[in-house]
């Protein structure tokens, strides 16, 4: 009698056994033998798989006794290199035996698994066998994860067809440090972190509670050079609109500097949160290079009145800036880094640009294109 021959045909009912091992032990008169290393209720996130079975020869006839049985993990039903592999040492009482297969570090992530064994040293059986749902439910525990490549394809698709139902809900419970409930990410450039539709035409993504929607991606606001204003109505400033957004602005026929306004009113939250105004940006061109900004001053305001009481300076330059059009064709970006008193709230959103501008003549100009200012988000 071959002993390989006997030891196939008898391990071959373990794992026809192994998906319905809880139902077969419970319909059958005797139980196997208990593994002492395993304990009899396991926790909630143990790494063990059960495994039980009957041993035969090739007659039918049960065995008793100790083998040594390796137990290997596959990806592909032939060939290929074993995830990870376990010998254990079974005991056999009529033939029955049971024992647990530890998964700590196996690459069980929901893809299809076959089990290999080899029973003492008769070298491993063929064809492996394919292992059904059971391994499966590993994925679905704390700590899971799961992998594969499916296409368009979802690696995990959940449906909900109840008409007050929810598809997912993940909570993060402890109330102290900084935890995530939902975390998405893509490493595509052209990918998402997180894609939301409605196909009913309804709500894509809603924040309840406080309402606050968090991004590090800053917001960029343009404020258009055609809104400038003379600082006093009485004022000899010229200011003409150009056809590209922008303004020319002239000292007209009174010497000296001009003070020109730039309005800007911004939300002073977005997505429920504060906004920083982090870096701004002044866009233009002065005729010749006697044409300069020779002062830029940025204001909240913080109440209504004269007096600094009334507002917070975020930014005050006296240095003389120039950018004359024969040696800057396509104009200047004068930049500033912003951090003083630059926080936005629900009460404070309305700021107070101005321009001081020298000017070498009464018909010498000085172009603003536009303001761009950085928005970002408190933590």
């Amino acid at each position: 009698m071959s002993t390989k021959k006997s030891w196939l045909m008898g391990l071959f009912v373990v794992v026809l056994l192994l998906s319905l091992s809880v139902i077969w032990v419970s319909a059958q008169g005797d139980r196997p033998p208990r593994d002492p290393l395993i304990p009899d209720v396991p926790e909630v996130s143990s790494d063990y798989i059960p495994i039980q079975g009957r041993l035969t020869d090739e007659n039918g006839t049960p065995l008793n006794g100790t083998y040594d049985v390796t137990f290997r993990l596959y990806d592909v039903s032939s060939g290929g290199t074993a995830l990870c592999e376990r010998v254990r040492s079974v005991t056999l009482t009529d033939g029955l035996f049971n024992t647990y297969f530890s998964g700590a570090g196996c690459s069980i992530d929901g893809r299809q698994l076959y089990l290999g064994i080899e029973v003492e040293d008769d070298g491993e059986m063929v064809p492996r066998q394919y292992i059904d749902n059971v391994p499966v439910a590993w994925t679905l525990r704390p700590g899971a994860f799961i992998s594969g490549t499916l296409g368009s394809n979802a690696i995990l698709d959940i449906e909900n067809w109840a008409s007050n139902g929810r598809g997912l809900r993940a909570y993060a419970m402890d109330q102290t440090g900084i935890n995530y409930g939902v975390v998405g990410a893509s490493r595509s450039p052209n990918g998402y972190g997180g894609y939301f539709y409605n196909n009913g035409g309804g709500v894509a993504m809603r924040a309840g509670g406080t309402g606050i929607i968090q991004s590090e991606a800053p917001t960029y606001l343009w404020i258009s050079g055609n809104g400038v204003r003379p600082y006093h109505q009485t004022d000899s400033t010229i200011i003409d609109m150009d056809t590209i957004g922008g303004a020319l602005i002239y000292r007209g026929a009174a010497a000296g500097f001009k003070n020109v306004m730039l309005p800007i009113t911004l939300p002073g939250t977005l997505y429920g949160q504060d906004v920083r105004v982090t870096d701004m940006d002044i866009y233009w061109q002065g005729n010749t290079d006697f044409d300069a900004i020779t002062a830029v001053l940025l204001r909240r305001q913080t109440g209504v009145c004269s007096t600094s009481a009334c507002y917070a300076s975020i930014l005050q330059d006296t240095a003389d800036h120039v950018c004359d059009v024969g040696n800057n064709s396509t104009g200047c970006v004068q930049h500033y880094d912003l951090t003083t008193n630059n926080v936005l709230t629900a009460d404070s959103g309305v700021l107070y640009l101005t321009l001081e501008l020298g000017f070498s003549g009464a018909s010498t100009w000085i172009d603003l294109g536009g303001v761009r200012l950085t928005l970002e988000y408190d933590d």
